[in-house]
């Protein structure tokens, strides 16, 4: 694998990486690029993702994705696809996209304890729900989150 070469001449036009050998190993934490987000999944995996799996992910949910806030500095999307019904509540089977957001309104880039704390808010709120003898988690959501 080739190293780090970057060209930094002070000349913002032409000043560039000219090779950038990147580890890309999600869920490791430790990504060279700028983990812009993380996938909690309700079986209790998570991975982190970069700005452009990010967008990928955003732009597939389009008008299928909702957005919710786990707590005051992160907000989650989800997929309305994922929602299942059951009694008087609704609940999300499947996998959010959690980002930061900061006071300036702007996604943030995370750090370990960000991430830990996403998941921590995230997987203390699922619950076992159980389908015959089928059991599994699921993270309940209020009405007004889906209507």
């Amino acid at each position: 694998m080739k190293d780090l070469d970057i060209r930094i001449n002070l000349d913002p036009v032409n000043d560039k990486i000219l090779n950038f050998p990147v580890r890309n190993n999600p869920g490791d934490g430790k990504n060279i690029k700028n983990q812009k987000a993380v996938v909690i999944g309700t079986n209790g995996t998570y991975r982190t993702v970069d700005v452009d799996e990010m967008d990928r992910i955003m732009t597939a949910l389009g008008d299928n994705g909702i957005a919710k806030s786990l707590s005051e500095n992160y907000v989650m999307l989800f997929s309305t696809e994922s929602i299942i019904n059951a009694e008087f509540t609704r609940y999300l089977v499947g996998s959010v996209l959690v980002m930061k957001i900061g006071d300036d309104s702007r996604i943030k880039n995370l750090t370990d304890f960000d991430i830990d704390m996403m998941r921590t808010f995230f997987e203390t709120d699922l619950v076992t729900l159980t389908y015959g003898k089928e059991k599994f988690d699921a993270y309940p959501l209020e009405y007004e989150d889906v209507a």
